[in-house]
């Protein structure tokens, strides 16, 4: 194998490849990445068989072949190069990169003991088109609300379903939730499928062309996104998703309507005293006209009071203050709307007008 290229283009490839390399140590096979020079293209695949991200690129290919690299040396060695043409060779389980006046010398696997990974093919699959941009945001705005640890494969996914036009994102911790809405420019049909939080978000940072469309494709146990270039493929999560229609309250007795920003900014100095706390509680005292958010630790105390248009009885209730940050630094409009049951009960922030999106906090409990 022979070939030319741009350090640059290489480089750029071989970083977002990177990503699908394995985190823990697996078979010596899956810790490389696989390069195979056929035409006029270098293509380049990482996978740890639960994501596989796979880059094109351009290049002067001399003679055709592949290989197996060194992932994470690869990456870290190309992203160090000048911005110059660099010329690749590969003999006897050695590659040579040679630049400028330089060169290094790696050792190899063969390309033949590297794992299959079968790319879905659009012809034969269901699956759908969305803008870029639009996929992009509403991965953003849900996936934070699924589970880093728990044991449940199900909280680690998000839930995306197509209905017509219409396709939602849902992903749950059983502490929060957020949901969101998008229109497609077609009708799909009825879709529906868990993906690992953790594929979502690489497929979100890919998206680097935000104009662009992002093509998805199903198949039973597998998703496949292609992103311009790029294409990354998942392995979906089995079992059903938690109808979160069931566990949203539809009945309140208290609604507060804010601005977001004064909120969060609130929250945001509230929370500067719980550094060292544990459990980051602060406290809402709903009353007419106002919120008055409280919080203490052994440094001391903070109270702030935000607003707000408020509809029923005074009310007292506590929160996790990163969770519910984290669901307002998601939020765009100007205003937001919060609705209460009893200090109990889950708090549910909507938007003003519509049903584009939703989050759920569940309260803390406050001591008497």
């Amino acid at each position: 194998m022979k070939f030319f290229c741009e350090s640059a283009e290489l480089a750029d490839a071989v970083l977002k490849v990177s990503k699908a390399l394995p985190v823990k140590k697996q078979l010596p096979i899956l810790e490389g990445m696989k390069f195979k020079a056929e035409g006029d293209v270098l293509t380049i695949l990482a996978s740890d068989l639960e994501l596989s991200i796979q880059k094109t690129i351009k290049a002067d290919i001399k003679i055709e072949g592949e290989v197996v690299v060194s992932g994470r040396f690869i990456t870290d060695f190309v992203k160090k190069l000048k911005d110059e043409n660099i010329e690749i060779g590969v003999n006897n389980n050695q590659m040579t990169i040679t630049y400028s006046e330089n060169k290094v010398i790696l050792q190899c696997l063969n390309a033949d003991e590297y794992p299959p990974i079968l790319l879905l093919s659009a012809d034969n699959e269901s699956g759908f088109e969305i803008d870029g941009k639009d996929f992009k945001n509403m991965l953003e705005k849900v996936i934070f609300c699924a589970a880093t640890d728990d044991v449940r494969p199900i909280y680690k996914g998000c839930n995306i379903e197509t209905a017509g036009n219409v396709i939602t994102a849902v992903a749950l911790n059983g502490v929060r939730l957020g949901y969101n809405k998008r229109i497609l420019d077609g009708d799909f049909g009825e879709l529906k499928f868990i993906a690992p939080s953790r594929s979502l978000s690489e497929v979100s940072k890919l998206i680097d062309e935000p104009e662009g469309k992002v093509k998805v494709i199903l198949q039973k146990n597998s998703a496949q996104f292609n992103i311009g270039s790029t294409t990354i493929i998942t392995r979906l999560i089995e079992g059903n998703f938690i109808d979160h229609k069931k566990i949203v309250p539809t009945e309140f007795s208290v609604e507060a309507t804010a601005d977001k920003k004064q909120m969060e900014e609130a929250i945001e100095r509230a929370s500067l005293i719980l550094r060292e706390e544990k459990g980051d509680i602060i406290k809402f005292e709903i009353k007419e006209n106002a919120v008055e958010i409280t919080s203490k630790s052994e440094l001391g105390n903070i109270k702030e009071t935000v607003t707000a248009g408020v509809k029923g009885k005074d009310l007292a209730i506590a929160f996790n203050a990163k969770y519910l940050l984290d669901m307002l630094r998601n939020i765009d409009e100007t205003y937001i709307k919060m609705h209460f049951k009893n200090s109990t009960s889950p708090c549910v922030i909507k938007p003003i007008e519509g049903d584009a999106y939703l989050y759920l906090i569940l309260p803390i409990k406050l001591n008497a």
